[in-house]
Formats: structure tokens, sequence, C-alpha cells
């Protein structure tokens, strides 16, 4: 089978979605398939009929759109942020220098008005929070975390040693900035009231304006996983529902999480870390923790074998080889065209 991976973004932007998009390349290996990727811009250097599939990596404009409706190949959409929530925080951030978000918006309203139905023959996410916030039903699929990238960057890491109880942090425009940042804040400054010991908070990704003293901004850095290897455990500000590749990464390197209980948790308090059930919660379970670190590291393990048994490219493949039989009638391995 030939699958044809659709970017609608600059393919040398950094992120979470590009490594989603390097995820599931490795999965249709895996699974028999070849794979090209182009970015939506280069679609008219392809013929897209000579693939047995197509999928598509977030919404693209109306004349790749209708390439794909004139290819008659089945098609897939997989969304990976929240689209609508991301546009307009984005405007709110600078309205004049992210005026284009406005184009954005309308055409996520077009898409789910007419050319998801008109286009795709499924839809996925990662979680089904990302179905909700985006009004629009469809499979989830979580991504599938590759250990040997995580082996790479860390083999050549300093030592690095903290004075103070280390949590960190990865901020993008999505839910953790729209909602994480104020809260983590408060949470930092009131832990420190409460114990002798004092907890620092290194932000990593989106550099969000703060003062609070015990919260540095790192903003993007190429040693991320060496902090985070480091520290003592990795906090989200937000219900993430997901795992997402900072959560998944901590894991596999035994770091416990910290993270707010959401409507579909698979983790469990006191088992993979801290699953607080509100901002109360998290403060007296991080006073706990800092003062008596016994747990921490058991916490860790959990995690680890957590992640590697149900984010495994072979667990995550099997989901996709079953939603690639119902879209196409073909495994993946199958002969493809041409």
């Amino acid at each position: 089978m030939k699958i044809m991976m659709i970017i609608p973004f600059d393919p040398s932007t950094g992120g979470g979605v590009m490594r989603a998009v390097k995820s599931q390349e490795t999965v249709y290996r895996m699974l028999g398939a070849s794979t090209e990727t182009v970015h939506a811009s280069e679609l008219d250097r392809v013929n897209l009929r000579d693939y047995d599939l197509i999928h598509v990596h977030g919404p693209l404009i109306i004349g790749g759109l209708m390439m794909i409706r004139r290819s008659g190949v089945p098609a897939i959409l997989t969304v990976h942020g929240w689209v609508m929530d991301e546009a307009i925080t984005a405007l709110r951030m600078n309205p004049r220098g992210n005026f284009h978000y406005i184009f954005r918006i309308i055409n996520w309203i077009l898409h789910r008005l007419i050319f998801i139905p008109l286009i795709y023959s499924r839809v996925t996410a990662i979680a089904r929070i990302k179905l909700e916030k985006n009004g629009i039903n469809g499979v989830v699929i979580p991504n599938a975390f590759i250990t040997a990238d995580v082996d790479k960057k860390v083999a050549n890491c300093k030592n690095l040693s903290f004075d103070d109880f280390t949590l960190v942090t990865y901020v993008s425009v999505g839910g953790s900035l729209i909602k994480g940042m104020e809260r983590l804040s408060r949470i930092i400054t009131e832990v420190n009231k409460r114990t002798d010991r004092k907890i620092q908070l290194l932000v990593f990704g989106t550099p969000v304006e703060t003062d609070n003293p015990h919260i540095k901004m790192m903003a993007y850095r190429d040693d991320f996983l060496c902090y985070l290897k480091s520290a003592d455990m990795i906090i989200l500000g937000y219900e993430m529902i997901e795992l997402g590749y900072a959560a998944m990464e901590a894991g596999y390197l035994s770091v416990p999480i910290a993270k707010f209980k959401s409507e579909f948790e698979e983790l469990e308090d006191g088992v993979h870390g801290i699953i607080a059930e509100s901002e109360e919660d998290m403060i007296k379970k991080l006073v706990k923790t800092i003062e008596d670190p016994s747990l921490v590291r058991e916490w860790g393990e959990n995690l680890r074998a957590h992640v590697l048994k149900t984010r495994s490219p072979q667990v995550i493949g099997e989901k996709w080889r079953r939603l690639i039989l119902e879209v196409t009638g073909m495994s993946p391995d199958a002969t493809g065209k041409g």
C-alpha cells in the first residue's frame, strides 16, 4: 500500500505536530506500507491517484481539498490541536500580527459544515478532547511513542542537579497556554508558602510573562530532555486527557507526572504520580510529596511501564491497521498502485 501524507504547515516547523507526523511514518512503515510526505504547497508535483490512501494532518485550503476530491482516493484527516481555540488565542495575543488566523477560523467553520463530510472517509484525533473541542466526530488513536528518538537525544546529556524540588512543564499555543500557566503560578506560590523545602518550575516552549520568582522560562531548547531527565516531576496545568510527547518522554525517563484528573483519565493517583481533583488537592499532594519524596521513583517507573505498554508502535499500529482496512478494504502491507 502507498500512503500520501500531507501537512498543511511549513515542514521546517518543529513541535509536537511534526513529531506526530514522523511517528506516523514509522507506524506505517512498520505495517509494511510505503509513505511519502509533502507540504500542501507541493501537491501540484504529485499525482494523488498513484496512492491508495491520503492522510492529511490538519485543515487544508480549498485548492488542496479539491485535488483530494478529484483524485478519488480515500482520505483520512487527523486533527492535532484545538483549531478554533488556538486561532482565537493567537489573535488575542497579537491581533495585528496574527490577523491571518481569521482565515483559519473561517476555513475551519467550512470544514465542519462542508469539507469534512465531502472529502474525508474518517477523522482521527489523539484524544477525545481534541474531537470535542473541535466539534467533530471521529476515531481516537493516540500517537505512537518512538523510544529510539529519546535514547538518541539523552545519550550525551550532562548531569544536572537542582537545589530545589524541580518541576518541568511544556507550554504551547494550545490548552497549556490557554488554561494552564496562571493556575501553575498560583500552585507554585502556595506550595512554597506551606513547606520549608522550596519548589521551582522550569517552563519550556512558548515563553509566558510571569513575575513569579520560582518560575523560570526556558523557551525552546535542544536540551529539553536533559532537564526533564533530571527533574523530580513533570506537571501539567490543565486537564490534559491525552499523554502528549512531553508526558510520554517523562514517563520513558522514569519521571512521574502531576496533572489534573480528566473525564477520560487513564492514569492513577499514587501510582503514576499525582492526579489531582482540584487546585487545592494538587497543592496538598505536592506539599506531601516534597516533604516525603520516597515514592517519586516508584511512580516514575510505573509511568514508564504504562507508556511502553500503551503507546508502543505495535499497539498503535494495530489500531491504524484496522482503520485502514475499514477505509480502503486493503491491508497496509498489500501491494499498492504502480
